[in-house]
């Protein structure tokens, strides 16, 4: 039985892959490297995201992380982003089956706050979970801290929870913290690369009624 579900926010609930790649391609301009299409993008992107930005050239050497970061926030902050098309019915759904919902995100704690709160998402969240950052890096440590509330404060337990996300990281972290695990084929990652991990749905609709 499913009471609870922790939802990941960039790439699920929020439709920014094309954003996010736009916003590589862009530093990748600046460095004089050739750009990415989003094939090889959903195909080859990962958490943490060091690496990958090594493979494409976004990271030079030598190159201040820091800095890169807050490049990749600036640059990314001024491309248009959406909900995903079924997020809201996706989000009222579980809501009208009685469970309760959070976000945990690998987003810094006051950008979650507001980008939910401009996307009319917060509301219906019990709990957004942040991160202090803006490296890219594993959100393990958050979820878990996240799920301890969430036990704790609404009284589930983590076989009653379910994680919905867009990519690989977020199995890892459903696996880490002992949760089952939905995927949603439409955002960071290909549907062929999430397949071979965890039950994979086509709209976040698909992913509540596989959840539930």
């Amino acid at each position: 039985m499913t009471r609870y579900v922790i939802w990941d926010w960039n790439g699920t609930l929020l439709d920014d892959t094309d954003a996010a790649l736009e916003t590589l391609n862009d530093m990748l301009v600046r460095r004089g490297a050739p750009k990415i299409g989003k094939a090889f993008y959903r195909d080859n992107f990962r958490f943490p995201v060091k690496p990958f930005y090594e493979k494409i050239g976004v990271v030079l050497e030598g190159e201040d992380w820091d800095a890169l970061a807050r490049e990749y926030h600036d640059v990314y902050a001024a491309k248009e982003k959406r909900l995903a098309s079924d997020a809201k019915e996706a989000v009222l759904e579980v809501r009208r089956r009685g469970a309760g919902q959070s976000i945990v995100s690998a987003l810094r704690q006051d950008l979650l706050e507001r980008d939910t709160e401009h996307f009319g998402i917060r509301r219906d969240m019990d709990w957004l979970f942040g991160v202090d950052n803006l490296d890219g890096r594993s959100k393990a440590d958050r979820a878990k801290e996240a799920l301890s509330r969430i036990c704790a404060e609404k009284g589930v337990s983590p076989g009653e929870t379910v994680l919905v996300g867009d990519s690989l990281h977020d199995a890892e972290v459903a696996s880490a913290i002992g949760v089952r695990c939905i995927l949603y084929g439409g955002g960071s990652h290909s549907p062929a690369r999430l397949a071979a991990v965890a039950p994979v749905a086509s709209t976040l609709l698909e992913a509540v009624e596989l959840a539930f």
